[in-house]
This record gives C-alpha cells, structure tokens and sequence, in this order.
C-alpha cells in the first residue's frame, strides 16, 4: 500500500463506514420488497439485488479491517459467550451448541416481576454481528442504519451503489 498520510487514512476509513452503513440499509430495504412483491419473478429480481449488496457489505469490511487496524482487532477477536448478557446485567448464556430452545422462567418477585431476557442468538459468537431484535408487524419495516444518517439527509436515493 502505498504510503498515505493520517488524515486521508481518516478519511478513507469514514468513507468506506458510510459505504457501509449505506449498503446494509439497502439490504433491508431490498428484502422488504422481495416480502411485498406478489410476483414470483419481482421477488427474485429483488433477492438477487440484495444478495449482490451483501456482497458489497462484505467487501467493504474487508477494506475497513484493511485500513483501521484497530477495528480489525475487534473482528479477530471471538465474541465471549454471555458478552452481551454482562451488558444488561443478566446471567450469561448457555455455552453455544445444538440445544433444546430454553423454556422461559415464570415472572415473578425475584425478578421484578419481568421475564428474564431470551438469547440474542442461538449462533456461536463468532457468527453474531448484532443481535437487535424487533417485534413482528406487518407494516413495519426491518430496522435499518437510516439513523445514522444527518438529519436532512432525505433517504430517497442510494449513492453510487449499484
């Protein structure tokens, strides 16, 4: 690589996150106007576009691991079992592996009268990116990085990607 000063290394690097952040809103976007479609065909032409933005998004980190070496540390390393559990202040998870789906505890006083929180993921967490979660609706549409963008930013259009 050829030699690049800190601030166009800063640059590059915030560029290729929006690319990112950019071509992950598109994936869902794309895949709920596969769900809508009532064509058989519209559904696959919309599938396939988001099958070919999953390859941008992969693309993109592996430049992003390229050129920050500190993020790249971040993807080296494994996700511990009961990462995200520590976060809330839960017990952690079962180690990772085929398992009968957990029956959910009763809510009751030792608790605060809650149900304790279900896993993020059955997938080891080498294979966990995120693990935000929804409720179902009909209506409603994957969530998406859309508010990552400024405000003002409209959201009708797509950038460059193809």
């Amino acid at each position: 690589m050829a030699s690049t000063s800190d601030s166009e290394l800063l640059n590059d690097v915030a560029r290729i996150r929006r690319v990112l952040a950019r071509e992950l809103e598109t994936i869902n976007e794309y895949e709920a106007f596969a769900q809508a479609a009532s064509n058989p065909e519209v559904r696959a032409f919309f599938l396939h576009l988001a099958a070919e933005e999953k390859e941008h998004v992969s693309e993109a980190t592996q430049m992003l691991r390229m050129l920050d070496a500190a993020q790249n540390a971040h993807f080296a390393n494994p996700i511990e079992p009961g990462h995200f559990q520590k976060a809330i202040g839960a017990a952690p998870a079962p180690s990772p592996g085929p398992s009968p789906a957990p029956t959910p505890a009763p809510s009751g006083p030792g608790n605060g009268g809650r149900n304790p929180p279900e896993p993020i993921s059955n997938l080891p967490p080498q294979r966990v990116i995120y693990g935000l979660s929804a409720p179902p609706s009909e209506n409603a549409y994957p969530l998406t990085v859309g508010s990552l963008r400024r405000s003002g930013g409209g959201g009708g259009g797509r950038g460059g990607a193809r």
